[in-house]
């Protein structure tokens, strides 16, 4: 019996481990750390599986990145230390997991070069009229207007003016010059640069003021990353890794905002490096229009590493449209297995390093910056003080308080209540203080009440899926916006369960408690039997009945006899004849007669 009940219990344990486990391998819909979690352990198994010497370049350094691996495979790697980009991808993932950066980061700035392309112009403001003078290796003299016009300027040399009369050109040859700047009145300088055949302008991000006789100095200061010439790509992650690292990189930014809309870089997704550097509101809004369908962003024509590349600059931030691309990355294109993109190592770990950067990506071994109370945020954009002591994931710092959101009217936009969408050729949702619940801040747009828009796929209660159609899920032919996407309907078969398994377990724990408690159900079991006609227990003999002796009598119940009687005969019926026409027609006749 021992044995009966042991292998009971075991078949329960068992049966209860594999419901344990098959619940275990399924999300939640909402359970988006689940999900994530299920991305990671997917990531870790194809790394392990196809292992860090058989990787790609680019899979080696952002498994690094993303999750601490394939660190020696990086080093060695042939094009550690001559790729740009691939250097300067290795520095951030150095930077996250605590390493040194000293070598790669001196191999950078030895490929450092003056920037061409790009033409400058200074600028001196004052609210009188005044002369200044600007000395240099040459000195000139310039009267300027209380229009701020400027009136003349003498002297030869590095400056001249510029056609809309408010300017002084730079030569291209006085770059290395320092410009000292002096005015009888009170006055500001500032550098602007624009891109050559280009009528954009462009402010640079330092501005000096001084009173009268007071001197300011003004520099060009140009420079991109390039072997013979300026690598565009290799220039945007080499500025990137060397903010990761607290450089400066102000040098930087004039040669990739006037490069940005040239036709050869529109694919790189420039406005996501431009935000994380210099945290400017042009380049959020400008790269938050540039989501597709509400949920993905394309660079170099993927879309998963576009969207990962649009979110790195939102880790600490959450606007809509990164709401929208993880509902649509969690919901719509994850894989059963936790992937993304048939198992592609690059575009899942920089999802994922984008999405949720894990704790092993917080290197340096300082506190963690919102565990502590504090917030994350570029440096740029901090509203308090920078805190030392403590990380943050990629160029981001930590921050003593929180990033304040303009006003929707500050930024320009219209606010739209919950029941409107912001409508209009470029408009955006942005982020905005003092809206209400359900409010957007529109830009460039108008609020209007939605109008249906819904895909066939929709109008059948479909959804668009990239790569596969989810459990219990089918497919169809109704179009989505995409025609990659394909279009998922529910099964009408009921979702399988696992009721059947619970059934067999409270079969076995009853078959069970039936073995061990036998003998006590043994009289309970007699006399259900003999409700429907089953035999009894035997009774024992009431008093005074006298005990039985030898065999039991049985009382054998008389024969009864059958008298067969022979069939009664009957006589046979004739059937009347039937008469002939003669007899009728005589008939007839006779009453005839009689009716006379």
């Amino acid at each position: 019996m021992k044995k009966v009940f042991l292998l009971s219990v075991f078949m329960i344990m068992l049966f209860a481990s594999f419901v344990i486990a098959e619940e275990h391998d399924v999300c939640d819909a909402g359970d988006d750390n689940c999900k994530i979690d299920k991305a990671y352990s997917c990531l870790r198994e194809e790394i392990d599986d196809k292992e860090c010497e058989n990787l790609s370049p680019e899979e080696k350094v952002f498994s690094l990145l993303a999750v601490g691996k394939c660190k020696s495979d990086v080093l060695d790697d042939s094009k550690y230390r001559s790729d740009l980009k691939y250097t300067a991808q290795a520095l951030i993932g150095f930077k996250e997991t605590g390493s040194s950066v000293s070598s790669a980061k001196d191999w950078l700035f030895d490929n450092n070069r003056t920037s061409i392309g790009i033409d400058w112009l200074l600028e001196i403001e004052s609210p009188e009229a005044t002369t200044c003078s600007v000395d240099y290796s040459n000195s000139n003299n310039v009267v300027i207007n209380e229009d701020k016009t400027i009136d003349s300027i003498t002297g030869s040399g590095c400056l001249s003016l510029s056609s809309n009369g408010y300017w002084l050109e730079v030569n291209p040859e006085c770059y290395d010059e320092e410009f000292e700047i002096s005015c009888d009145q009170q006055f500001l300088t500032t550098l602007l640069y624009k891109g050559q055949n280009s009528d954009t302008i462009y402010v640079s991000e330092k501005t000096s003021s001084s009173s009268s006789e007071g001197i300011t100095k003004e520099q060009v200061r140009s420079s991109c990353f390039g072997d013979s010439n300026c690598d565009y790509e290799g220039t945007l992650w080499s500025a990137l890794a060397l903010n990761v690292l607290g450089s400066d990189i102000t040098p930087y930014l004039p040669y990739l905002i006037t490069m940005k809309d040239k036709e050869e870089n529109e694919e790189l997704l420039s406005e996501a490096f431009l935000y994380s550097l210099t945290g400017g509101v042009d380049f959020k809004n400008q790269l938050l229009s540039e989501q597709i369908n509400s949920k993905w962003w394309v660079s170099l024509n993927d879309r998963y590493y576009g969207t990962a590349l649009a979110l790195y600059p939102f880790q600490y931030e959450e606007p809509l449209q990164k709401k929208d691309a993880i509902d649509w990355l969690l919901n719509d294109a994850q894989e059963e297995n936790g992937c993304w993109d048939s198992g592609n190592i690059r575009n899942t770990a920089f999802l994922l390093y984008s999405i949720s950067p894990s704790s092993v990506s917080l290197g340096g071994g300082d506190v963690d910056c919102e565990d502590a109370g504090f917030f994350c945020s570029s440096q740029i954009n901090c509203n308090g003080q920078v805190l030392s002591g403590y990380s943050c994931s990629g160029s981001f710092v930590c921050c003593s308080e929180a990033v304040v959101l303009e006003t929707c009217s500050e930024q320009g936009g219209e606010i739209c209540n919950s029941n409107q969408n912001c409508i209009g050729t470029g408009s955006l949702d942005v982020g905005a203080s003092g809206l209400s619940a359900g409010q957007v801040c529109c830009l460039s747009g108008v609020c209007q009440e939605p109008k249906s828009t819904i895909n066939a796929c929709e109008e059948v209660g479909g959804n668009c899926r990239v790569n596969s159609c989810n459990e219990g899920e089918e497919t169809t032919s109704q179009s989505c916006d995409f025609s990659s996407d394909i279009c998922c309907i529910q099964k009408q078969e009921q979702k399988t369960s696992y009721g059947f398994i619970w059934v067999l377990f409270l079969l076995i724990v009853l078959v069970v408690l039936g073995i061990v408690f036998r003998d006590k159900l043994r009289p309970y079991w007699f006399r259900i039997k003999s409700r429907f006609g089953g035999s009894s227990p035997p009774r024992a003999p009431g008093p005074g009945a006298p005990p039985p002796t030898g065999s039991p009598l049985r009382r054998v119940a008389p024969r009864r006899r059958m008298i067969h009687h022979p069939p009664e005969k009957r006589p046979l019926r004739r059937m009347p004849r039937a008469k002939s026409q003669s007899e009728i027609d005589e008939v007839l006749k006779k009453l005839k007669e009689m009716g006379s």
